[in-house]
């Protein structure tokens, strides 16, 4: 068997590590769907750790950085403009309960004068 010739061992070292590399970038970015091409990169850390370059990103970005993770918050929640419940007066948990939520009845003192007409 011949022996590996010096520049060819150091081609095949150089090519290894650029794939190394790329791979490694490819691992820590969000990919982009509008381009094609690789997002910015994901902080590794904690949750308040990474504060700075998340409040840097920009609303879309936010949104889908916080769907990728799943962690605490789903994508429904963000939706705006969602109601709960259409009743009025109704508990957001339990929306098909009859009667008011946390009405407010109190008897007439005299510190208050009957002032709220009870």
């Amino acid at each position: 068997m011949p022996k590996p010739q010096p520049h060819s061992l150091c081609a095949a070292l150089l090519l290894l590590h650029f794939l190394l590399l790329s791979s490694i970038r490819g691992a820590t970015s969000i990919p982009d769907p509008k381009s094609g091409e690789s997002g910015k990169s994901v902080c590794a850390g904690k949750i308040g750790e990474c504060a700075a370059e998340e409040e840097a990103m920009d609303s879309e970005s936010n949104r889908r950085a916080l769907q990728m993770r799943r962690r605490y918050i789903s994508y429904d929640t963000l939706r705006r403009d969602m109601v709960p419940c259409y009743r009025p007066g109704a508990s957001y948990y339990n929306c098909k309960a009859a009667g008011v939520a946390n009405s407010y009845s109190r008897g007439c003192e005299i510190i208050t004068r009957c002032a709220r007409g009870d």
